[in-house]
């Protein structure tokens, strides 16, 4: 996980109320969020409107922010408390049509289209299967794979131990390969 220490310039300016450096700090960070979330929720919208709260919320709260501490963090875990939220009211279904392209980011490209059609499908496949996890396995698996967080990170960000992040995390591989077993 790469942290950001070089947003405390622009966290401090954001602390004395400039609103111009905590735009700054929302164009850096706001796509990396977006993708966290969208991953958690599996809706477009919604986790649009999440990530624009969560932005909101540290807005508000900024003043309450140590600048020495990596902005990232902070402000995902207001986006991902909000979702987990957010989850808990919404129903159980989630379309995959509302994935699009924004989770996986491949930096080389099919050599054509039947490439590209077959890489879309498991894309999709992956990712149904994905939402289908419990949130306290989708959220670790998420936060390995996609944000690349070391275990210990993962635990100290979620609040759980380093075993639990081992156990939720084997358990929704399992789980994973399970739903996949007729796609592998």
């Amino acid at each position: 996980m790469i942290e950001n220490t070089d947003d405390r310039p622009l966290v401090l300016l954001a602390q004395n109320g400039d609103k111009n450096a905590y735009g700054q700090l929302v164009l850096k960070h706001q796509r990396r969020v977006f993708r966290l979330i969208l991953a958690m929720l599996g809706k477009k919208d919604m986790t649009e409107d999440i990530v624009q709260d969560a932005f909101v919320k540290g807005y508000l709260a900024i003043k309450d922010f140590l600048p020495d501490k990596p902005f990232y963090p902070w402000i995902s875990t207001i986006a991902r408390n909000l979702a987990i939220n957010g989850i808990k009211r919404a129903e159980r279904e989630r379309p995959m049509s509302e994935f699009d392209d924004f989770i996986l980011e491949t930096t080389e490209s099919p050599s054509n289209p039947l490439d590209e059609f077959i890489d879309g499908e498991n894309e999709k496949r992956l990712f149904k299967a994905i939402m289908a996890l419990p949130i306290q396995f989708r959220s670790v698996f998420i936060l390995r794979m996609f944000e690349d967080m070391k275990y210990e990170d993962i635990a100290k960000y979620l609040n759980i131990s380093v075993g639990t992040v081992d156990s939720r995390l084997h358990r929704a591989r399992e789980k994973l390969m399970e739903l996949l077993k007729d796609s592998l």
